[in-house]
């Protein structure tokens, strides 16, 4: 199996449900394996949480150059299927369709011949989305090796070869399950303000806890979380 080189990058994305489903909204950014693009980041209030990401979704792409077009679209629905296949074996990778970063679509919703494009130089193609899962104590490098010798293991047809996409997403699943945590910080750093301004004479406003959790990368397998909350602190003279 050929892949390309590609330069690492990652970005984030929410988990969603199965079936298709638009990522319009989701908050986004570039991070590379050793740092994050900061210019593109929320600023988040004095109390959030850093937590592990769950997965990592990347592009990965078939190709085929063969000059016989019926041919070559044989060979790149052989290699649909050996895919599909091998990601329905694999522990801890999924496939799916849609557009990286747009959409998603259940893998079993997906016709080889609503992926499948040919351009004016003869080469087939068809893209999908791979999503592997984490492993604790991991690198960000030696997960994308492991995406990749995962491809590397699935039986080439013909003159198809494949590579994975030069951007990748993080996310978490169900990050609501952090929202008491976040809101019990809150509630301390609250309790922490009025003690040490004093119990009388100050006051203390939040508002905004109804928003929904934010997530983003802090690092290349590690995203910050928090609620978009506004603190305002009165005392008296």
């Amino acid at each position: 199996m050929c892949f390309r080189s590609a330069v690492l990058a990652l970005s984030l994305i929410v988990a969603a449900p199965a079936g298709l489903a638009s990522a319009q909204g989701m908050e986004r950014m570039i991070v590379t394996a050793n740092r994050v693009d900061a210019s593109a980041m929320r600023s988040a209030p004095a109390v959030y949480r850093r937590i592990p990401a769950d997965f990592v979704l990347v592009a990965v792409t078939f190709q085929s150059a063969t000059r016989d077009e019926g041919e070559r679209q044989q060979e790149l629905e052989t290699m649909f299927k050996r895919l599909k296949s091998k990601a329905a074996q694999a522990d801890g990778i999924d496939l799916s369709g849609g557009k990286l970063g747009s959409s998603t679509a259940d893998i079993e919703t997906v016709l080889f011949t609503d992926i499948y494009a040919s351009d004016y130089n003869g080469t087939g193609r068809f893209t999908l989305t791979l999503s592997v899962d984490t492993r604790e104590g991991e690198s960000f490098e030696k997960l994308v090796g492991r995406a990749e010798d995962f491809v590397n293991t699935i039986k080439i047809e013909g003159r198809s070869e494949a590579y994975l996409g030069d951007e990748q997403f993080i996310g978490a699943r169900d990050v609501t399950k952090h929202r008491a945590d976040l809101i019990a910080d809150i509630a301390k750093e609250v309790a922490s303000l009025r003690t040490l301004f004093g119990m009388t004479g100050s006051s203390v406003t939040l508002t905004g806890l109804e928003n929904r959790i934010i997530t983003q990368p802090s690092g290349p397998l590690e995203l910050e979380i928090f609620i978009p909350y506004t603190l305002v602190l009165e005392t008296g003279s």
